[in-house]
């Protein structure tokens, strides 16, 4: 954090330099914008409720890049690159009275057992989007003129990367089973979830920092077509499918799969039985991204400019 934040004065200080050089260029507008920025995402899913849970007990970090595209006033679009962390475990989740969409039993406002079913996993996943920014206030003429404070809303469409891990018994902090690679539930085929569609909804505000840079403050949820984000969704199934789905009794695969499609057997409760719940396949998982970014106005021929072959010769023989 001390990093970015000297790195965020030392770019500040340049543009206001670069400012005081450079008159005639605010009279033009600039309508490519870069920014980059850190940040943090959460989950909510069978392992985590953010309403209920809150957002601590399943924080991870997240990096993000963008480059946008003005369109107008008030409209344009930008694609994003971003990494991030997301992660659950029953054990951490706090206790107490919850509905059915996390417990596992069927009836709403039941005592919150998770803790009894004990799974976990944690992902470490890319997301390329593209997004519509829609400006609540307009922003016409040069871009000199934008407003100091300018909320804003976003809505696009993402391709994510899902790479949920979990740990043996007895190792508990080092995530090295790839639980994409087993079969743990019925609906959910080895291979199905290593990469999702999804929606990020979400809003931001824009500070003007100075005369080329801005610096954004925004959430989004990640809207997604599946429940398997977490690799929970809907019943325990018995020993022998689990042995039959990878690769048959006595198989490695097999071995590794028994150990981590039920984890309540390592605090001391009875395995769970063929049929009881899981997870809850009615509800699709989802995450979020908050993130703190630098965002900086380019000249609009940057990009002639980047891949010019005269930057390419020396400027004295």
């Amino acid at each position: 954090m001390k990093k970015f934040t000297f790195i965020l004065l030392l770019i500040l200080a340049f543009t206001e330099i670069a400012d005081a050089q450079s008159f005639y260029s605010r009279r033009r507008d600039r309508t490519w914008m870069f920014s980059y920025g850190v940040g943090f995402s959460t989950y909510h899913g069978d392992l985590h409720d953010v309403f209920y849970d809150g957002l601590q007990s399943a924080l991870g970090p997240s990096l993000g890049v963008g480059l946008r595209k003005k369109f107008g006033s008030q409209l344009s679009l930008r694609v994003d690159l971003n990494w991030y962390q997301i992660g659950g475990s029953d054990a951490e989740n706090q206790q107490g009275f919850i509905s059915g969409r996390l417990s596992n039993r069927d009836d709403t406002g039941d005592e919150d057992d998770r803790y009894i079913r004990n799974l976990n996993f944690r992902s470490r996943n890319l997301e390329l989007s593209a997004l519509a920014i829609f400006n609540l206030i307009p922003v016409d003429g040069s871009y000199t003129r934008r407003p100091i404070i300018n909320p804003y809303l976003m809505l696009g469409i993402a391709r994510t990367t899902s790479r949920p891990k979990t740990y043996l018994p007895g190792e508990e902090g080092n995530y090295t089973v790839n639980l994409w690679e087993y079969q743990t539930e019925e609906a959910n085929p080895i291979g199905q979830n290593k990469a999702f569609t999804v929606i990020p909804v979400g809003i931001g505000l824009r500070l003007k920092a100075n005369q080329y840079i801005d610096i954004l403050l925004e959430g989004a949820r990640r809207f997604t077509f599946t429940d398997y984000l977490d690799d929970i969704s809907t019943v325990y199934p018995s020993i022998s499918q689990i042995e039959e789905w990878n690769g048959g009794a006595g198989s490695n695969t097999a071995s590794v799969a028994l150990q981590i499609y039920d984890r309540s057997v390592e605090g001391g409760y009875p395995a769970r039985a063929q049929g009881n719940t899981r997870g809850n396949p009615e509800a699709n998982d989802a995450y979020y991204i908050f993130s703190i970014k630098l965002e900086m106005y380019l000249p609009d021929n940057f990009l002639g400019e980047l891949f010019s072959p005269s930057r390419r010769k020396p400027k004295f023989r």
